[in-house]
């Protein structure tokens, strides 16, 4: 087939099924639930249509066939709802370097060698430190470019000799990440200059997809039956992952986000599935 679509950034391309095969069986769909999705899709789109339709025709026809696939496909469109600020994404980062075994402070004002810098996940342990600058996003078009990085790097040196003084023997290193993805200048300087920088796909044995499905640490946001205002809830709350929401009890699911028993039952459900799936 030749088929061409539009991308969240107005390139236009071939369809490409393989690669939408490739997307689907990560989720941990069955290759024949896979291969049956793409078949309804193609027989559903038509020239130059956008990628995101595609994405919701996916989602849609993969959760009919299988219910926690349908939510581990959603993931990048989960991180897209950790909004509207970038509050969120920071707490949501730092419970997966929690969850990786670090200390984790949030939205630290530190004392540079020149100025002070408000540093938003602060993680630590026995052998080194980590300031991460988290950089959020609502589109997945809009990659935070060589500029940041070149901020973000200038920031993390007026902190390194604080750092490095205050821990010794520790190593020290700077993170800069979004729920998106990088220019590649803004790659290229960070290689240089020696900023780890971490995205959806990037870098690709250790990306952010990567550490969420090391250890399923999926975010409430994966849930499409979530609005925005229980989301803010939840996280208010400290609910951030879907392990949180699969630890709690129906009722206290009910009372905080003042929802009927049926659908906190619903919600408890699809979280343990998610989680506790093999």
């Amino acid at each position: 087939m030749n088929i061409q679509v539009k991308k969240a950034s107005g390139i236009v391309e071939d369809f490409n099924p393989q690669k939408l095969l490739e997307s689907l069986l990560r989720s941990g769909a069955e290759q024949e639930q896979s291969e049956e999705v793409i078949e309804k899709i193609i027989s559903e789109i038509t020239p130059y249509t956008s990628t995101k339709k595609i994405y919701r025709l996916a989602h849609r026809y993969l959760r009919q066939f299988n219910r926690v696939s349908g939510l581990r496909y959603s993931i990048k469109r989960g991180l897209l709802r950790l909004g509207p600020s970038g509050y969120p994404f920071e707490k949501y980062f730092g419970e997966l370097l929690k969850q990786y075994g670090y200390q984790v402070e949030i939205g630290l004002m530190l004392e540079g060698k020149c100025v002070k810098h408000e540093v938003d996940v602060f993680a630590s342990n026995d052998k080194e430190v980590i300031l991460v600058e988290c950089k959020y996003r609502n589109r997945a078009e809009n990659a935070p470019d060589v500029k940041i990085a070149l901020y973000v790097h200038a920031r993390f040196q007026d902190l390194r000799p604080v750092i490095k003084s205050r821990y010794p023997g520790k190593s020290f290193s700077g993170w800069l990440v979004t729920n998106t993805r990088f220019t590649s200048d803004a790659i290229q300087f960070a290689q240089c200059a020696g900023v780890t920088i971490k995205s959806w796909r990037y870098p690709e044995n250790n990306s952010i997809e990567k550490m969420i499905e090391g250890k399923k640490l999926y975010p409430v946001t994966v849930m499409s039956s979530l609005n925005s205002a229980q989301i803010r809830r939840l996280i208010d709350h400290h609910v951030i992952l879907m392990k949180d929401l699969a630890r709690m009890k129906e009722q206290d699911i009910q009372r905080l986000l003042s929802i009927s028993n049926t659908k906190a039952l619903a919600l408890k459900k699809q979280a343990d599935e998610l989680c506790f799936c093999n």
